[in-house]
C-alpha cells in the first residue's frame, strides 16, 4: 500500500444493497465523521435511498446495460413489453461465495431465467459501476485528482469468509480497474466497529438507562452483530488505550441475515398461489413480482413483535397475480383459500391480502433462532471475558422482531446501535481507509501451516509416509508444520518465519500451504485440513547445494493472508506464488 491518500472510497457490496461512500483526507482530519454517502432514486418513486439493489442487467450483446434500481426498472418494463427475451437479469448473487467449497474462477450463476453467466464477470460489472459513478462525483467536484495514486480503494467483505471468497472480490475489484496496490479489503463487523467508536450510539436494551447516549471507553470489550442481507457476522473487540481494536475472539457467524425472512416468505407465497404462478409473475410481469417484494420488505422493516395474535398484517396483491392464479388453477384466490391451510389465517380484500400477524412473524423464526444460538454460543466460549454490551449493525439489525429477541436471550446486556445502523459498515471501511491501523490485533479462524518432511519415527508415523531420501535420510511426509493455531491472538503484520531445506519435490510438486480448523493437525491428510494452494521453487540447474535453505514466512493479523518465501541459493523471493482459486 502507497503512502497516504488525498480521498478515501469504500464500496459495500451487499447481498441485497450496495454503496459507496468517500471522503478527503483533509475532512478527515478536520473531522473523521464528515464522510459523503451515495444517493440512489428508489424505484420509480421520489425516495432517496444511501443503497442500491445489488443487481444487473445485461442487454441481448451480453454487454452491461445497468445497476441497481435502473435495472430493475429496465428490466420490468422490457418484460412488461414482452422484449426481454435476450436480456440477463441477475440479482442477490454475493451469497454465491458464501461457504462454497467449489469456489473457482469458472464458477458460473444464473440469471433469472436461468442462463449462465461467469460469475466473476458479474461481479466485475457490478464493481466497475459503483467505481464509476464514484469517480463521476469525486470529478465533479476535483478535476486534479489522479484514480490510480491519490485513491485508497476500500471494499468490504463478511468476516467468516474463507480466503478463496476474499480473493474472488479482490481479483473482481481489480478486473473492474482498481489498482490492487491502492486496494485494501474491510471486514464488515470491523468497520462497524470502527464507525461506532467514532460516533454517540444509543442504548435499546431493556436497561433502565436505556435513552442514555453510550461510550465505547478503554477496556471495554463488546460483542459486535452485523445482520446484513446475507449473513450475520460476529467479532468480539475490546478498546485499547491508544483508541484501536483488539479482536478477542474469533469471527464468526452465518447465513442468517435479511434474506432468510425472504425466502420464508417465498415459500409462504408458494404454498398459497402455487410456484408456477409466481414463476409465470416474475417472467411475465416482473415489476408486479418486485412491487410484491417490496411490500414485503417495507413490512418486514417495521413489523412489531408486541402485535396481538387477531391482528393482521396487509399486503397488496398485484392485479396479474388474481389472473394468472385464476388462469391456471380454474378458481380464483378468495375461493381456493378454504381449500388451503391458511383459510382461519388469511383473508383477501380486492388487491390487499390480510395476513394474521403471527405467521408475519413465524418468517423471522429461523434467522432469528440462528442468529441468538450463535450469540449465546460465542458468550458462553468467552467465560474469562467481561462482555458487557452488543453492538447492532447492518440494515437487518433495524427489525424489531430481531431487536426484541435479542432482549430476551441478553437481559443483562447493553443492546447499542448508531443512529444509521445501515451504513455503520460503509461509512466505517471508509475510517478505516483512513486509520489503517485501527486494529491492533485479531484472532485466528483456523491453524495455518505448511507440508514438511520430518525425520521418520518408526512405530509413530504411519509406514505409507516413510519416504527414503537419496542421502539415506528417513523421512516422513505429509506433515502438517503449524505456523498459527486456530484461536490464537496475533497482532496486525505479525509475521513469522522459518527455515528448512529445499527438496526435488518443491519444484516438481510444489510446497503445499494448508489450513486446518483443529488447534493440531498431525498431517495434511488429517480431515480437518484443507490445502490452500502450492508454491512451486524453481531448481537451480546443478541441483540444490547440501546447505541450501528455504526462508518461509507467513503475515497474519490482517484482512487477507500472505506467504512469501526467500530462496538465498537463487536470491529468488516468491510473494502471493499460490492462488486460492482454481
Amino acid at each position: 500500500m502507497s503512502g497516504e491518500p488525498l480521498l478515501v472510497a469504500a464500496i459495500d457490496f451487499g447481498t441485497t444493497f450496495s454503496g459507496y461512500a468517500f471522503s478527503f483526507k483533509h475532512d478527515y482530519v478536520r473531522d473523521p465523521l464528515k464522510i459523503n454517502a451515495s444517493n440512489w432514486i428508489a424505484g420509480t418513486q421520489t425516495l432517496i435511498s444511501p443503497k442500491a439493489p445489488t443487481t444487473v442487467l445485461l442487454d441481448t450483446k451480453k454487454q452491461f446495460h445497468a445497476f441497481g434500481y435502473e435495472a430493475e426498472n429496465k428490466y420490468s418494463e422490457l418484460v412488461d413489453e414482452g422484449k426481454h427475451k435476450g436480456w440477463l437479469y441477475f440479482s442477490r448473487f454475493k451469497m454465491k461465495l458464501h461457504n462454497n467449497p467449489r469456489l473457482c474462477r469458472s464458477m458460473m450463476i444464473k440469471d433469472e431465467n436461468d442462463y449462465e453467466m461467469p460469475a466473476l464477470t458479474i461481479f466485475t460489472m457490478a464493481i466497475k459501476y459503483l467505481k464509476e459513478h464514484l469517480l463521476k462525483i469525486i470529478k465533479d467536484r476535483v478535476d486534479v485528482l489522479d484514480a490510480n495514486k491519490d485513491i485508497r480503494w476500500v471494499l468490504t467483505v463478511p468476516a467468516i469468509w474463507e480466503e478463496g471468497a476474499k480473493q474472488f472480490m479482490r481479483e473482481a475489484a481489480e478486473l473492474a480497474g482498481i489498482p490492487g496496490k491502492q486496494l485494501l479489503l474491510a471486514l464488515e463487523p470491523e468497520a462497524a466497529s470502527i464507525y461506532c467508536n467514532k460516533v454517540p450510539v444509543e442504548m435499546k436494551s431493556s436497561l433502565k438507562d436505556k435513552n442514555a447516549s453510550v461510550g465505547l471507553r478503554t477496556g471495554t470489550q463488546y460483542m459486535v452483530l452485523d445482520l446484513g442481507g446475507g449473513t450475520a457476522d460476529i467479532t468480539v473487540h475490546e478498546v485499547l488505550k491508544d483508541g484501536s481494536l483488539r479482536e478477542i475472539h474469533k469471527a464468526t457467524g452465518g447465513a442468517w441475515g435479511g434474506t432468510k425472512v425472504d425466502g420464508t416468505f417465498y415459500q409462504f407465497l408458494v404454498k398459497l398461489f402455487g410456484n408456477d404462478v409466481l414463476q409465470t409473475l416474475k417472467k411475465k410481469h416482473l415489476d408486479d413480482y418486485l412491487g410484491l417484494i417490496r411490500d414485503f420488505e417495507l413490512k418486514k422493516r417495521t413489523i412489531k413483535p408486541s402485535l396481538d395474535t387477531d391482528s393482521k398484517i396487509t399486503v397488496r396483491i398485484p392485479f396479474h397475480l388474481n389472473r394468472i392464479f385464476k388462469e391456471q388453477t380454474g378458481e380464483s384466490l378468495a375461493d381456493a383459500l378454504p381449500n388451503t391451510n391458511f383459510a382461519s389465517s388469511v383473508t383477501f380484500q380486492g388487491d390487499k391480502m390480510r395476513v394474521q400477524s403471527q405467521i408475519f412473524k413465524d418468517f423471522f423464526s429461523d434467522a432469528v433462532q440462528g442468529i441468538t444460538g450463535h450469540v449465546i454460543d460465542v458468550l458462553s466460549s468467552c467465560p474469562n471475558f467481561n462482555i458487557t454490551r452488543v453492538l447492532l449493525v447492518g440494515g437487518f439489525s433495524e427489525s424489531e422482531m430481531v431487536l426484541n429477541a435479542l432482549k430476551e436471550v441478553l437481559p443483562d446486556k447493553r443492546i447499542i446501535a448508531p443512529a444509521d445502523p445501515g451504513l455503520a459498515v460503509l461509512k466505517g471501511a471508509v475510517l478505516y481507509g483512513h486509520a489503517t491501523k485501527a486494529i491492533s490485533s485479531r484472532v485466528s479462524q483456523f491453524t495455518y501451516g505448511f507440508e514438511v518432511f520430518n525425520p521418520f519415527i518408526e512405530g509413530v508415523h504411519p509406514e505409507c509416509y516413510k519416504v527414503i531420501r537419496p542421502d539415506g535420510r528417513v523421512m516422513c511426509s505429509n506433515m502438517f508444520e503449524k505456523y498459527v493455531v486456530a484461536g490464537q491472538e496475533v497482532p496486525v503484520g505479525y509475521i513469522l518465519e522459518r527455515s528448512f531445506t529445499p527438496s526435488d519435490e518443491d519444484s516438481e510438486k510444489g510446497i503445499g500451504v494448508y489450513r486446518s480448523r483443529s488447534s493440531n493437525p498431525t498431517f495434511i491428510t488429517d480431515r480437518s485440513c484443507v490445502e490452500l494452494g502450492k508454491i512451486v521453487i524453481k531448481r537451480p540447474n546443478d541441483g540444490w547445494q547440501e546447505d541450501a535453505q528455504l526462508h518461509v514466512s507467513m503475515e497474519f493479523g490482517g484482512t487477507e493472508f500472505l506467504v512469501k518465501i526467500r530462496d538465498d541459493n537463487l536470491d529468488n523471493t516468491y510473494t502471493q506464488a499460490f492462488s486460492f482459486l482454481k
